[in-house]
């Protein structure tokens, strides 16, 4: 009956966890206040 439930708990926290890193990485990526990028984008070389 234990290694049920372990199995069953660890069941639905591994991918809920996985599901959170990949909303914070998404979420890192936009200012929250301008929804600007916030990584600096470099002007290509034919816009100069």
């Amino acid at each position: 009956m234990v290694p049920e439930v372990v199995s069953i708990v660890f069941g639905g926290l591994v991918p809920g966890f996985l599901a959170g890193l990949l909303a914070f990485r998404v979420k890192s990526r936009w200012c929250p206040r301008c929804g600007e990028a916030t990584d600096a984008i470099q002007p290509s070389p034919e816009r100069e």
